[in-house]
């Protein structure tokens, strides 16, 4: 069965590829989502006539829309690991008239000169990597010497719901983030960005949080991640009814609510 929080990274082979496009079209449309790109952008220093990389492109939202910030003096290559998720983006794209080049390809291993690009970006795909430092990395190797690297990503160590039964959601939240590859991967950043000697480093954090059940289930895939927690033991069923009924009769009484933090962070690389 395919689940958001370990699926991500090998869309190709799922089962259900429309369920990874519904849950990206569901986050762009939030306005949290919308705010923090924004503000990424910005932290880019991409403009009229940038080549930018984006990385983990996903459905080209925001390649389109860093391509509308470049304007047709600019270039974005928007690359990504999922052939779907490329066609899918080129598909979006293909009548915008858009500046966009859309590639497959592993962003641990880019097939970029050094210095390619203006400035790059990575949004809620570190997450999905084991060892994020080396996209990072890569990252760093083709933007050229002054250029911006930026960051979003969320920590599911900071996941909540508001529940009166602490035992069992302390359970599924760990358990939720534990099937991430790098679900502590917000909070690690900084310490990333350090590493990779940025200069000017920011981290930004900010927190979504989510008071409707129905859109919890859409984001967050929480029935289905309470079922395979019982599956794998860690919890019972009549704990898994009792929990998300909970959650229901929250919702009736417009009292759910749940959040986590994420974290923007962006660095310069020195010359």
């Amino acid at each position: 069965m395919d689940h958001l929080s370990s699926g991500f990274s090998d869309v190709d082979h799922s089962s259900d590829p429309l369920l990874f496009a519904s849950c990206l079209a569901t986050l762009n449309s939030l306005p949290y989502f919308q705010d923090y790109k924004r503000k990424s952008f910005e932290l880019m220093g991409a403009r009229e006539g940038s080549m930018v990389l984006e990385a983990g492109s996903g459905l080209g939202f925001d390649a389109i829309s860093l391509s509308r910030i470049v304007g047709s003096n600019g270039r974005v290559v928007a690359l990504d690991s999922s052939l779907a998720m490329v066609e899918a983006a080129r598909e979006r794209a293909k009548d915008l008239g858009q500046a966009i080049e859309f590639v497959l390809a592993d962003a641990s291993q880019m097939g970029f000169q050094d210095g390619s690009f203006d400035c790059s970006r990575i949004d809620r795909t570190l997450q999905h990597t084991r060892q994020p430092e080396r996209v990072l990395a890569e990252m760093v190797r083709v933007t050229r010497d002054g250029g911006c690297i930026v960051a979003y990503e969320p920590d599911w160590g900071t996941f909540t719901f508001d529940s009166g039964n602490r035992q069992i959601t302390r359970k599924l939240v760990d358990f939720w983030c534990d099937n991430f590859k790098s679900g502590w991967i917000g909070r690690d950043l900084y310490r990333h960005f350090r590493m990779l000697d940025l200069a000017d480093i920011q981290i930004i954090p900010s927190t979504l949080m989510i008071t409707d059940l129905g859109l919890a289930e859409t984001i967050f895939d929480l029935s289905r991640n309470a079922d395979r927690a019982v599956d794998s033991g860690l919890i019972s069923r009549s704990e898994t009814e009792k929990w998300l009924r909970e959650l229901k009769s929250d919702d009736i009484r417009r009292t759910f609510f749940c959040s986590y933090t994420g974290f923007l962070a962006a660095g310069r690389k020195r010359s």
